[in-house]
């Protein structure tokens, strides 16, 4: 019998610390605490939600849109049910982005009644199964057509149709839940068609009326959907037109939306606040804020949360020699993604070598791998002088 071997983290032993010391992805779960306070956004979101407004964040990729929705659904949570939507839609079927959009809906709607127990009271436990249930089924349904449309592409002219449908079922009970799979074993059948764009709607509208209050969706990553590359200018359009067609379920009052929005949508929301652009998107999303990128002062706050959380218990200038944040922030143009990306490259590379500190040297020797020919002496020369 194997000896059990004693579990280490060599990283971790190596610079004293109990969690990683810098992560580049959305702030969720634990990870929260990482936050840096952005008070006045967060006050200001907080105000226009209570305020019964849909409203969105608008930032460049890696700008921090996604953590900042996720610490605003922990500073609502106390005053609103609330939920946190992360879109992940095919991008090849764009054209159903309205059915993907209200089904995602209704969805995180059942989810919120079904698990909050205030809001359940409200209802008919078993009408609520039941929509549960229809959507399940429509999402089902939906799939294995899509399933068995590839097989037919696939299979040798001549073939019966009816082999495929043999296969409906056996796919069906392989998707679904354990009491979902007993329905089908048991033969039982269904009284409701899968569902269609007008039935999503009125199922939502139908489920809201029911609402003491409103619920907030936080909705992020909307504007990925089935999307253009970011640089083709028929992409804001593409996110206009999804927002558009989602107006009958952002009008509803019972739903509050704040979305998470690329920057080449600014300008437009601008120009329409100035009455420059006619566009009734400003109708949809009349309150919205930019989320900066990193200055110096927020960098650096944002690395001290970082090595607080992680258990670094030596001062700050141990891990980091000076000038390095000040060169990365300007490498990386204030990103806040890639500046933390860059200390993860960082960190690990010492820890390779032995080094416990992040020296100059060190970034040195990772930028001009980086970038180069665009990274010459005179370029480092110059970003020395800038952070100095």
């Amino acid at each position: 019998m194997a000896k059990d071997k004693k579990k280490t983290n060599e990283l971790f032993e190596f610079f004293g610390i109990t969690r990683p010391l810098f992560i580049n992805k959305a702030l969720n779960g634990e990870d929260r605490q990482r936050f840096v306070d952005r008070e006045y956004l967060l006050k200001y979101f907080k105000a226009a939600v209570q305020g019964g407004n849909s409203c969105a964040i608008i930032g460049s990729p890696g700008s921090g849109k996604s953590s900042f929705l996720i610490k605003l659904k922990e500073e609502l949570k106390t005053s609103a049910y609330c939920d946190y939507l992360q879109f992940s839609f095919p991008p090849d079927e764009h054209e159903k982005s309205r059915m993907h959009f209200l089904r995602a809906i209704l969805r995180s709607i059942l989810y919120l009644i079904m698990n909050e127990e205030e809001l359940l009271k409200l209802y008919d436990k078993n009408e609520i199964e039941l929509e549960r249930k229809r959507l399940e089924y429509s999402i089902i349904i939906e799939n294995h057509t899509k399933t068995q449309k590839s097989i037919e592409g696939g299979f040798e002219a001549g073939i019966k149709n009816d082999l495929l449908k043999m296969l409906i079922p056996v796919d069906i009970s392989s998707h679904v839940d354990a009491n979902r799979t007993q329905e089908i074993e048991k033969g039982e059948t269904f009284d409701f068609p899968s569902h269609n764009e007008n039935t999503l709607y009125d199922a939502i509208v139908k489920v809201t009326r029911k609402l003491d209050e409103p619920i907030v969706l936080l909705i992020d990553e909307l504007d990925k959907v089935g999307r253009f590359p970011l640089e083709n200018p028929e992409w804001d359009k593409e996110v206009i037109k999804i927002l558009e067609l989602s107006r009958e379920i952002m009008a509803n009052e019972k739903l509050i939306m704040v979305f998470s929005l690329q920057n080449e949508l600014y300008e437009k929301l601008v120009n329409a606040e100035k009455g420059e652009y006619n566009v009734s998107i400003l109708g949809l999303i009349n309150l919205f804020e930019k989320l900066d990128g990193f200055d110096l002062e927020f960098a650096r706050s944002a690395v001290a949360r970082s090595l607080e959380f992680a258990g670094y218990a030596k001062p700050q200038e141990n891990l980091i020699e000076k000038c390095v944040l000040e060169i990365i922030l300007d490498v990386v143009k204030g990103n806040p993604r890639l500046f933390m990306t860059y200390l993860i490259k960082l960190y690990l590379k010492a820890s390779v070598l032995k080094q416990p500190t992040i020296t100059q040297e060190l970034l040195k020797d990772y930028l001009f791998s980086l970038f180069k020919e665009e990274m010459t002496e005179d370029r480092w020369q110059e970003l020395l002088k800038k952070a100095a």
